[in-house]
């Protein structure tokens, strides 16, 4: 199932399960067991556990089941079961035995090699019909997805394959106002407006940056850890963790969630356990925010808001990420160039979906920009100036306030701190000063 924004794929999928969990009966002790997925566990509670809920109370055969929240289980009264796991949890779906249907959600999340895998599960006799659903926008023409079912698809795979493409025009429960954004993305961008409202494959065209690569894992400890946070309501609010080791850049995806007021911000902020000192920077146009952050007590700061040169800047840099980034790795492969009604690109990015694109920019940018000079972008200056002293601040109160969070006493962990930072005597001094004066720490 592909197709545009809001044209009820999730929905479907989520109905269609429901109905045959209850309406198909175990047989001689054979039960359904439906495996529902997305690359990541964490991004299906809010998602398509919810949905499920939904679909439940609207059909009004939410009796028929009990939700364990817990587990992210949905079980109907005959015995049948809704199992809901993210494929980062391999040994949960491996312990998985007897699946006799799927449903993967955001199915471009996943790598072929997922898929196939997935598909072995479905093994073995049972009295009822094995199918595998898959729900997704086509945002990237080059996809495997493409490719395997649609381009090079066998007949073997066609006469098995069931293809079903909508917008939101096949919707009649569609709210009239998101109807109305969809249709809005005609006069901002042709590739969004294919995608998203027209339900089609997209274009590679105008994408800014190169695909973040994922197979990389992050150090345990970085030279510096920075935050880039854009604001949203009806949009979502991103915040992004920047480690930084060796002149390359760790992504780590924090926050991405709408409706959040200034004061949700900062009960998120202190859930996430963001350090009061860490460095933040926030959309400059969001003034009102910035100020009703740094008065909780974070170090926000407006980032610069120069979009081309920040661009630039960020794409001479190395960035990783992993498959935890779900938004990340999606707006990765969607952030591009406007283009105008002849389809000629603008020196413009589009403003949709771009919310941790502009996170990472307003960090790195911002943070970075008087320091990596232009003759070697690589290269930082590890000079004791009072740029690096801060830098090593930083560092100095992250493994501080760890010691302080373990209980060791300052005797015991400062010494262990300066060898950490491998500084002489007197540099661990003028860290320690620097700390005590600008951060009272």
């Amino acid at each position: 199932m592909m197709g545009g924004g809001g044209s009820g794929k999730s929905h479907f999928a989520a109905q269609k399960i429901l109905i045959r969990a209850l309406n198909e009966k175990p047989v001689d002790e054979k039960v359904h067991r439906f495996l529902i997925v997305r690359k990541v566990a964490k991004t299906l509670r809010n998602t398509v556990y919810e949905t499920i809920k939904v679909k439940a109370r609207e059909l009004q055969i939410y009796n028929y089941f009990r939700f364990i929240d817990s587990l992210m289980e949905v079980r109907c009264g005959n015995g049948n079961k809704l199992i809901l796991s993210g494929l980062d949890d391999v040994e949960k779906i491996k312990s998985i035995e007897g699946i006799t249907g799927i449903w993967i959600e955001e199915a471009t999340e996943l790598t072929r090699g997922d898929f196939l895998q997935l598909n072995t599960r479905l093994r073995g006799k049972t009295p009822y019909y094995k199918q595998i659903i898959t729900t997704f926008n086509p945002i990237n023409p080059f996809h495997w997805l493409k490719d395997y079912f649609f381009d090079n698809i066998t007949s073997d795979r066609q006469k098995r394959t069931t293809t079903v493409r909508s917008n939101h025009l096949d919707n009649p429960f569609l709210d009239d106002e998101y109807r109305q954004e969809l249709q809005s993305y005609k006069d901002i961008d042709h590739n969004f407006y294919t995608v998203y409202t027209l339900g089609n494959w997209g274009s590679a065209k105008g994408i800014i940056y190169d695909p973040f690569p994922t197979d990389i894992s992050y150090p345990k400890n970085f030279d510096e850890v920075i935050f880039g946070m854009d604001f949203g309501y009806n949009n979502p609010t991103a915040l992004v963790q920047i480690g930084i080791k060796d002149q390359v850049c760790y992504l780590r995806e924090l926050l991405y969630e709408s409706k959040l007021t200034n004061s949700d911000i900062v009960a998120r902020l202190e859930t996430l356990k963001i350090p009061k000192y860490a460095d933040i920077y926030g959309d400059p146009a969001e003034p009102d925010k910035i100020e009703d952050i740094s008065r909780a007590g974070y170090n926000i700061k407006p980032a610069i808001k120069n979009v081309k040169e920040g661009i630039n800047f960020v794409k001479r840099l190395k960035l990783i990420s992993n498959n935890s980034n779900i938004n990340i790795n999606k707006e990765v492969n969607t952030y591009k160039w406007k283009e105008d009604k002849d389809e000629r690109l603008l020196e413009e990015p589009v403003k949709l979906y771009d919310h941790t694109m502009d996170a990472i920019r307003y960090a790195l940018f911002t943070h970075l920009k008087d320091r990596v000079s232009e003759r070697n972008l690589k290269s930082f200056d590890k000079s004791l100036n009072e740029q690096t002293i801060k830098i090593y601040c930083e560092s100095y109160m992250e493994l501080k306030y760890k010691y302080i969070q373990n209980q060791l006493p300052e005797n015991e962990y400062l010494p262990i701190i300066q060898e950490e930072l491998s500084l002489s005597r007197d540099d661990f001094q003028k860290i320690k000063s620097y700390a005590k004066e600008f951060y009272n720490y």
